[in-house]
């Protein structure tokens, strides 16, 4: 049976007013297109010769949550503890996460990445970064311009996002 395709931007649960709403519809169908044009130019995002796919997903979560526990991070990919203890013993010897004591409770180690641990998840989900690459000489000063200032009000919004969600 084939799958069944599923809407990477659902715009019906969110409280937006008629104009509002087009304009973000509008902003998700420029955004497919240029994802397509992209993966087209530059191709899926690269895997690192030596690490699995499970090894990217544990890499993945330990970037997104610093400071997760293997027993939390074992539960979220709904494995065995020694399946995740030794998914964490060959980031760890590859250099990508730390290991660090709790210091509330010394029999928790909590996992963290490394400079090189998040570069590598930089790296995986760069597909904008190098499609910018090859087109950026073709963009014009005023071009890049409006890029830049598009990219800053998306961080902006981000960071709100990531205060609004630590105050919850």
């Amino acid at each position: 049976m084939p799958m069944k395709a599923i809407s990477v931007h659902p715009i019906e649960g969110l409280d937006l007013d008629e104009e509002r709403a087009a304009v973000v519809q509008e902003l998700f169908e420029i955004n497919s297109r240029v994802h397509d044009r992209a993966m087209g130019l530059v191709g899926p995002m690269p895997l690192p010769p030596d690490l699995t796919m499970q090894q990217v997903r544990v890499l993945g979560h330990i970037v997104k949550d610093p400071g997760i526990t293997g027993h939390e991070l074992g539960d979220r990919l709904a494995v065995s503890a020694p399946t995740a203890s030794g998914l964490i013993d060959r980031l760890v010897e590859k250099g990508l996460i730390t290991r660090v004591d709790d210091p509330d409770d010394r029999r928790v180690r909590r996992l963290h990445p490394t400079a090189v641990g998040i570069d590598v998840i930089r790296q995986m989900d760069s597909m904008f970064g190098r499609a910018l690459g090859v087109v950026i000489q073709r963009l014009s000063l005023e071009e890049l311009e409006l890029l830049v200032r598009g990219s800053q009000a998306m961080l902006g919004a981000l960071d709100r996002a990531q205060a609004e969600q630590s105050e919850a």
